[in-house]
């Protein structure tokens, strides 16, 4: 995993290409040191290439940048010292690397180094600065000195936004880890048990026939009943992994439909908490496809849905005023292969699903589950 220093290193190094376009404000002292005499000028030329490079060196590598920004203060003091106080403008550029060094403590080294700078040069030319020259040079040295911390404050809040997303992204895999788990736990405590019983009680079936065939047809029966005990099982796992209702559906398709310039129209709405978990869920997930279905393919101008709970069977009524279509209903075209995946989804809870469509005529199509499963009547028959 990537360091958020590192990346922050790396950001710096980054704008090392736009820390050449602030190289142009050197024109300042170098006209300065024009005015100067061939020695002079020579001497002053030759520390000014120094401190620019000692200046693009501070962008490259974060543990020299404390020994370039002391280097380049006592190449501003010499240059203020020796040649003129003009040059003290060249301290924003050491202000910039300062509001990078990396820890705290060179942070505050620099800055008192950077305090000591501008004290030596006042004391050093106090006599000489007039008021004028004061006033040019005490707000840019305020400046010079708020300028470090402000992009100090920048880059931490950089940092901290990298930690965090980093931080936010294992949460989210320990998250997934930790579903993966309790999915396989669920399996083996639960599934793994039942599916156990089954292999051993058909073992059982298998030596009894010819012994005791009465008992051969009694675990026989104990078989499909824990079979059946199994797929409840897996149901109930399906449901509590990817669990979704019908009320949230609704309010999903609201967003969505109107986004797409449909209005809804809901019917029965409060009917759609009466209907069981498992049957919610699988009606919930039918409901999404078929809503996305509608902004999809219908071009309709409104949508109707209506849910009717209070009767046996459960049904959900999605219709459109769109354009239709005359591909058949029958859920084994390859043109429907949305429906086929509803339908199988619906045989999950022995429902049904019930198409109706004609080009111009828009489209209507029901789910349909009963409230009592063939399953519990098989069992309500066996007792």
């Amino acid at each position: 995993m990537t360091k958020p220093s590192s990346v922050l290193d790396r950001k710096i190094r980054g704008s090392l290409l736009f820390s050449f376009v602030w190289l142009i404000y050197l024109i300042i002292p170098i006209n300065v040191l024009l005015h100067k005499s061939a020695s002079e000028m020579w001497i002053g030329f030759s520390v000014l290439a120094l401190f620019v490079l000692i200046y693009l060196l501070s962008y490259l590598d974060s543990s020299w940048r404390l020994l370039c920004a002391m280097s380049l203060f006592v190449i501003i003091g010499f240059f203020c010292l020796h040649y003129d106080q003009s040059f003290i403008f060249m301290g924003f550029y050491t202000a910039a690397i300062v509001g990078m060094l990396p820890t705290n403590k060179q942070f505050i080294g620099g800055m008192a180094a950077q305090l000591v700078l501008f004290a030596v040069v006042l004391f050093a030319s106090g006599l000489e600065l007039d008021e004028s020259n004061l006033i040019n040079f005490i707000p840019s040295m305020l400046v010079m000195t708020v300028m470090p911390i402000v992009m100090r404050g920048v880059f931490r809040s950089k940092e901290l936004r990298s930690k965090l997303n980093m931080a936010n992204d294992e949460i989210a895999r320990l998250v997934k880890n930790e579903e993966r788990q309790r999915i396989s736990r669920d399996l083996h405590d639960t599934l793994g048990h039942t599916l156990s019983l089954i292999a051993l009680k058909s073992e059982l079936a298998e030596k009894m026939i010819r012994i005791n065939p009465e008992r051969a047809i009694q675990e026989t029966k104990d078989i499909q009943t824990t079979a059946r005990t199994a797929l409840k099982q897996v149901r109930e796992l399906v449901s509590d992994i990817n669990a979704v209702t019908i009320s949230e559906e609704l309010a999903h398709a609201e967003r969505i439909l109107s986004a797409a310039g449909i209005d809804l129209h809901v019917h029965g709405k409060a009917e759609a908490d009466e209907v069981p978990p498992l049957i919610q869920n699988i009606l919930g997930m039918c409901l999404r496809e078929l809503v996305t279905n509608v902004v999809k393919h219908s071009k309709a101008k409104q949508c109707f849905i209506e849910c009717m709970a209070a009767m046996d069977p459960f049904t959900l009524t999605i219709r459109d005023d769109g354009v239709g279509t005359a591909y058949s209903a029958s859920v084994k075209s390859q043109a429907c292969a949305g429906l086929r995946g509803i339908s199988e989804r619906l045989e999950l809870v022995e429902g049904k699903l019930q198409f109706h469509s004609a080009p111009g005529e828009g489209t209507r199509v029901i789910l349909i589950v009963p409230k009592v499963v063939k399953n519990v009547k098989i069992r309500e028959n066996q007792t």
